[in-house]
């Protein structure tokens, strides 16, 4: 017997749910409205034992009261927990998200004081290192896969700017993070069935991690803070509280996450990104003139001129709201509760859809065309447009996240045309990011040849996007 009400309506040939699931959620939130029933037969994403059942959820409201309260809707089981991993290699995952009521808040202050700008700011120059290393491994005629390319441009950037350029050992240690997150994504999958051996690798490799990590934050306090130290090696100095510092296992959990945090979304929202632009040459024209102007002849804007760069913020917000990187977003209820006069049970499966928000018609007008003009002087509500969350797990990052996708940007622009090698269907997939099936290939020409054409993308991913005006 179901334990969610009958006055939900349910939605029929829920299979379709894992075949596709924003084309599922669509279609029948337009035939049933903003709430129903996906699932009476337990939990389809949150591994939670015992579950009532699934339910969609729509609407700024009921985003509002989900996201907001994290005590009451917390987050899912995690996969380190799903799959009985070693403690270390559950303490690897368990930032933020993972704590609730005054913990969240000391630690959530905490990572805001380090993620201030002015932080932000004394890591710019690291920055522009990077993508200058990034960017001498490419060449005019050069084909290379957009994802993968990305993956070593964030990896490159977020090193200097996590870890500073003083830890020798800083590279491998990126790298191993790296490594880490791809092969648990993969053993961790819902869709995946991980046998005792990957299970095993996966215990050794997140062994070697954690011991990485230690060593690293033991050295990180033996010295006195820079200003130019990476976020994480200031991190390691803050105190939490009067004469308390964040513990190794604290400090393990927040660096991993924020590593994280700052690589695969960044790499994916920087594809999408470059993919849209590959379609739209006089776009690409209009930022590479605004780039221009805002910085000295040839070279990288200044982290004060990056806040001039509008157009680019407008193509950015615009690829995050059709394209964004979570896609769809899990919470539990954590004992019997009301959303908008539902009754809904304990360890009630909420399935919210920052995809299909983002195309609501009443929030964006013309919902599935990609119109970077919209976002002159519009500030959508924190419910309605949240490409990193909204409420109490909101990404502490965000700000870094977006610094990084405009640096790479202003730089990579006024350097290289990227067009697409020849024509190309490009599918998508939920893999934790909303990203592409199979990986685009681009082909990377200097700038301001007029004969340059873009093959053309279709496909799945070009059904979902309008270009409208930008189109070649």
């Amino acid at each position: 017997m179901s334990l969610l009400p009958v006055s939900i309506p349910r939605a029929t040939e829920t299979w379709r749910f894992y075949e596709e699931p924003l084309g599922f959620l669509a279609q029948t939130r337009s035939d049933l409205g903003d709430i129903f029933v996906i699932s009476d037969a337990g939990a389809i994403f949150s591994g939670v034992p015992d579950c009532s059942g699934a339910i969609a959820a729509f609407g700024p409201a009921r985003h509002r009261t989900v996201l907001s309260d994290i005590d009451l809707f917390g987050m899912p089981v995690s996969a380190a927990e799903r799959l009985s991993l070693p403690q270390n290699l559950v303490n690897l995952n368990r930032g933020l998200h993972s704590m609730r009521s005054e913990q969240h808040a000391q630690h959530q202050r905490l990572l805001l004081q380090t993620l201030v700008e002015r932080n932000i700011g004394n890591q710019h120059s690291a920055v522009c290192a990077g993508l200058e290393t990034f960017a001498q491994g490419w060449r005019s005629g050069q084909q290379i896969s957009l994802l993968g390319e990305m993956r070593r441009l964030t990896l490159e950037v977020s090193t200097r700017l996590l870890f500073g350029d003083q830890y020798t050992e800083n590279s491998r240690l990126a790298l191993l993070l790296q490594s880490y997150f791809l092969f648990r994504r993969e053993v961790a999958s819902p869709f995946h069935s991980a046998g005792e051996t990957l299970r095993e690798e996966l215990i050794s490799l997140g062994a070697l991690l954690d011991g990485e990590l230690r060593r690293y934050i033991r050295w990180c306090r033996k010295r006195r803070v820079a200003s130019s130290d990476g976020v994480l090696t200031r991190l390691a100095s803050l105190e939490l509280e009067q004469g308390r510092r964040l513990s190794e296992d604290e400090l393990i959990a927040h660096g991993n996450v924020l590593f994280m945090s700052s690589n695969e979304p960044i790499a994916v929202a920087l594809t999408w990104i470059l993919l849209i632009l590959s379609q739209a040459p006089g776009l690409r024209r209009e930022l590479r003139r605004e780039i221009g102007q805002a910085a000295r002849a040839d070279a990288m804007p200044s982290f004060s001129e990056l806040a001039r760069l509008t157009q680019l913020d407008s193509v950015i917000n615009e690829t995050l709201r059709l394209l964004p990187p979570n896609a769809l977003m899990v919470r539990v209820t954590t004992r019997p509760t009301t959303l908008q006069d539902v009754r809904l049970p304990e360890r009630c499966e909420l399935v919210l859809c920052p995809f299909l928000a983002h195309r609501d018609a009443e929030s964006f007008p013309r919902p599935n065309e990609f119109l970077p003009s919209r976002w002159n002087g519009i500030r959508p509500a924190p419910f309605e447009f949240f490409p990193f969350g909204a409420g109490g797990h909101a990404c502490v990052g965000r700000h870094l996240a977006t610094y990084m996708i405009k640096s790479a940007l202003a730089l990579l622009m006024p350097r290289y045309e990227l067009v697409l090698a020849g024509d190309q269907e490009i599918d998508w997939r939920i893999h934790i990011q909303f990203m592409p099936r199979n990986d685009p290939l681009m082909t990377v020409h200097a700038p301001g040849r007029s004969t340059l054409r873009s093959g053309k993308l279709f496909g799945p991913v070009s059904e979902m996007i309008s270009l409208g005006d930008c189109e070649p």
